[in-house]
């Protein structure tokens, strides 16, 4: 019974430091810095505008810097199929799938908004990373 405590004790400790090892820890405690997208906090602080109001604005805004993110890298129909162009698109159709999915099915009145424009806040940062800022 002894060894089986020290293993259980050496198992423990081993998935303890491979979490904090682990790309995927480094990936969700990366703290993300959302102020330069801050359009439904700056809509709701300014002119005391709608919730539903701001939450439309911001996903405006947020959806027309994706896009010229996505454009910056070329042109699908120029550069053909196997290019960065394509490939960011085809990403793009993507996550467009998943975020109607996700946040419907977390739908809850001006929740789908709220949910759509934090993912697309996500999914913008994740473009500056990848494709360069």
């Amino acid at each position: 019974m002894h060894n089986f405590s020290k293993i259980k004790n050496l198992l423990l400790i081993s998935m303890i430091c491979f979490g904090y090892i682990s790309p995927l820890n480094s990936e969700t405690n990366e703290e993300k810095d959302y102020s330069k997208y801050s359009f439904y906090e700056k809509c709701i602080e300014s002119d005391n505008s709608s919730v539903s109001k701001c939450l439309k604005e911001a996903n405006e805004k947020i959806d027309s810097l994706i896009q010229k993110r996505i454009s910056s890298k070329g042109d699908c129909e120029k550069d053909g199929f196997e290019s960065l162009a394509c490939s960011v698109k085809r990403s793009q159709e993507s996550f467009k799938t998943y975020y109607q999915t996700e946040c419907t099915w977390n739908m809850y009145g001006a929740m789908y908004s709220y949910c759509e424009m934090m993912l697309k806040k996500d999914r913008l940062l994740w473009l500056n990373k990848t494709l360069g800022t």
